[in-house]
């Protein structure tokens, strides 16, 4: 009965139906890359997937310095020039960002391919200033569409995204491209993507000349927070997150780290996707809230209910029959990342519950807390893999990596709500004060 009601009451409001219209694109290209993930296990290798997860790591990592997370604050300001303005920041700082990661890859590509253990990095590392200026424009695109609530515009640049990125991967494959056909699919798919959302919003792209560069310093001053400590804390993260890749390169192998990239892509990826979707939604409707003076925890647990009741068996049978899936449906070599997502599991749920609500910190002011966590989750999570690493144990590793995450995601969702339930006290106090 509890759960038939809880599904029930999943789809009356505006902002699920909302959710699932970007979500209906993302459920389409994810099925989309599970159903071809078989495939892909006969076109490329673990080496293959092992050069691809660190450059998209080295990526992940950058990109978060290419924008100083400005790209955040576009749904924020009540002033629709104000937003405007911090779009075109974020372009400013992107393509400054570019040049100077060039530049750094001209000068020390070959040092940081050797660094990273997997000497065919270097020739990717040329494609890194590319992939961050049509970061810089995908991103405030997508976060301007979600301020206008163009959330239809949103899941058609997925499905472009996606579509792309599979399609070219498969041909690519196919033809046994000399080069990662992996890293062509991701690269070509950023492009056209990039090309889509920006052509959806070119009255936004066409506007520069209303925008002012005072205007344009201004609000990087007014939202100063954001490189102070969201950028600092999304560095530490995507860095945290690209740990198991980068250590493994180094102390086991790239196809140990392929395996662990594998697994990652094919079931954390769609799963970050689902969250991500939702989040860009909630977001929007308890900003709304917030800034009517409305109460906030309800509708928060209101919607962890509703992520825990959906979520729960799933991922225990994924807990229990991942290595059993992947012996089916995937040849040999691959039937390890099995085992290591069966590892992970615990660590994918909390991450499932947790991602949506994930904005709150910069909501209601607790970005430098955030940030300290997210720093203290990094050094917990290296000492958690190179502990495992000394032992001469991927899986050791792999537990450690998980045991730890898994409390600390565990620790933010509890803070996340605490920090909301502080925000209605204080909310309601004001609305008694108004009432005397």
């Amino acid at each position: 009965m509890q759960i038939t009601e809880t599904f029930r009451m999943f789809f009356r409001t505006e902002a699920i139906r909302n959710f699932l219209k970007i979500f209906s694109g993302a459920v389409f290209v994810q099925i989309l890359a599970l159903a071809l993930s078989p495939l892909y296990a006969r076109l490329f290798t673990p080496e293959d997937f092992g050069l691809a997860a660190i450059y998209l790591s080295i990526f992940s990592i950058v990109s978060v310095l290419a924008t100083a997370k400005y790209e955040q604050a576009i749904m924020l300001p009540r002033s629709d020039t104000d937003a405007r303005s911090l779009f075109w920041l974020v372009q400013i700082l992107a393509w400054g960002f570019s040049m100077i990661v060039l530049i750094v890859v001209a000068v020390f590509g070959g040092q940081i391919a050797a660094i990273s253990g997997n000497a065919r990095l270097e020739f990717w590392l040329w494609i890194l200033p590319l992939g961050i200026v049509l970061y810089g424009i995908t991103q405030s695109c997508i976060y301007y569409a979600n301020r206008t609530k163009q959330f239809g515009v949103i899941a058609q640049s997925t499905i472009v995204q996606g579509v792309t990125l599979n399609g070219v991967r498969v041909i690519s494959g196919f033809l046994r491209s000399p080069v990662n056909g992996l890293l062509i699919g991701h690269i070509t798919a950023q492009i056209i993507a990039t090309i889509h959302i920006a052509w959806r919003n070119r009255k936004l792209l066409a506007g520069i000349g209303n925008i002012s560069l005072g205007s344009v310093l201004a609000q990087a001053k007014a939202y100063a927070a954001y490189p102070k400590y969201n950028m600092i804390l999304n560095f530490t993260n995507n860095l945290s997150g690209a740990l198991p890749v980068l250590l493994f390169t180094r102390g086991f192998s790239a196809e140990a780290a392929g395996l662990f990239a594998f697994g990652y892509t094919f079931i954390f990826k769609p799963l970050t996707t689902f969250s991500q979707s939702l989040s860009q939604v909630c977001s929007q409707q308890i900003i709304e809230y917030h800034n009517q003076g409305k109460p906030i925890l309800v509708p928060l647990q209101k919607l962890l209910k509703r992520q825990f009741w959906i979520g729960v068996i799933p991922f225990i049978l994924l807990a229990i029959l991942a290595p059993t899936i992947f012996n089916w449906l995937f040849p040999p070599a691959f039937h390890l990342a099995g085992v290591f997502i069966q590892v992970l599991t615990p660590w994918f749920f909390m991450v499932y519950l947790t991602s949506p609500l994930a904005f709150i910190p910069e909501l209601l002011n607790g970005q430098k807390k955030a940030m300290k966590i997210d720093i203290m989750y990094l050094i917990l999570r290296f000492f958690a893999l190179a502990a495992g690493i000394l032992l001469e144990s991927i899986l050791l590793s792999l537990v450690f990596f998980s045991a730890i995450s898994t409390w600390v995601v565990g620790y933010n969702l509890y803070w996340y709500l605490h920090l909301a339930g502080k925000h209605d006290i204080g909310t309601t106090s004001i609305q008694k004060q108004k009432t005397i």
